[in-house]
């Protein structure tokens, strides 16, 4: 046997006063073997009188005694807000290929009653609320999040000028320019020249300091290494790398064969030796020195 399709609409009470609320319950139940059924298109209201205030989902119950059935219902909740006697239309519903309507109903809303002869009452004054301090921070939470937020900047700011205050001072390294190797030598040979050691019979000191200025002269200037190597290395190494004219280069090496003599052979060089290995050695200084030659400018033919 084919089950019947049927739909109906009941609602929960007839008489409600203006603002109450009442339930219209809508109920289908078709043939397990249709697939389509299309519920009443509900808005936010029934009617001019009647508003819709809720519409619960649409469930589905299945009878355990009879599986070729199932049973839908959905739950309209309403209101009205005008006092009267109110039809609410049948509700339609598309069950296959069958459109099913509800029967009517109807809605009774009455007036709120006001009792005339009850006495007018005054304004109830203001209920203190006792002090709550969550109420009180949740009501000031702009205020007291920006005054924290002062007072952790203020914090950062005295941390971080503390340790600025305490940081070790790094003394900036003052870099002096070097001097010229001339000037250096010229210099030290002036000053050997007014100890007047020879004069006072220290000769072997004499040379021994002439020859430590001129060597420390050609490590400076030349950038080899003069105090480590013996009179010939030296002489050699000059005359291999075209330091100088070989002219200056035998005055150096008079004089350095001469300190050798003084040092290591303990021979007395006379007066007018020593004073010409300090003229020299200056000779040597002035032709050699490091001189900057400006650059040329390039003209246009």
């Amino acid at each position: 046997m084919i089950a019947q399709n049927e739909v109906s609409a009941t609602i929960g009470t007839q008489e409600i006063k203006i603002g109450e609320q009442t339930t219209i319950e809508l109920e289908v139940s078709y043939s397990a073997a249709i697939e389509s059924l299309i519920f009443p298109a509900l808005q936010d209201t029934i009617s001019k009188f009647i508003d819709i205030v809720e519409i619960s989902k649409i469930d589905t119950i299945f009878d355990p005694e009879d599986v070729t059935k199932k049973y839908l219902n959905q739950t309209i909740t309403i209101t009205s807000w005008d006092s009267g006697y109110y039809v609410i239309p049948p509700f339609t519903f598309v069950v296959g290929s069958d459109t099913l309507k509800t029967n009517p109903l109807v809605l009774n809303v009455k007036n709120v009653s006001v009792e005339a002869q009850q006495d007018i009452k005054d304004i109830k004054t203001i209920i203190e609320v006792p002090f709550s301090l969550i109420d009180w921070l949740l009501s000031n939470k702009i205020p007291i999040s920006i005054g924290l937020l002062i007072v952790i900047l203020l914090i950062l700011a005295i941390v971080f000028y503390r340790r600025y205050k305490n940081r070790p001072v790094v003394e900036k390294e003052v870099v002096v320019p070097k001097e010229a190797a001339d000037l250096v030598a010229t210099r030290k040979l002036q000053e050997l020249f007014d100890k007047k050691l020879w004069q006072a019979g220290h000769v072997k000191m004499y040379y021994s300091e002439l020859s430590f200025i001129l060597r420390e002269y050609l490590e400076n200037r030349y950038l080899v290494n003069a105090l480590e190597l013996t009179t010939d290395e030296t002489i050699t190494l000059i005359n291999s790398n075209l330091i100088a004219e070989k002219e200056t280069v035998k005055k150096l090496h008079n004089i350095l064969i001469l300190a050798d003599m003084a040092k290591f052979a303990k021979q007395q060089p006379i007066g007018a030796e020593n004073e010409e290995a300090y003229k020299n050695a200056l000779l040597f200084v002035s032709l050699t020195k490091y001189v900057n030659e400006p650059k040329e400018e390039k003209t246009n033919d």
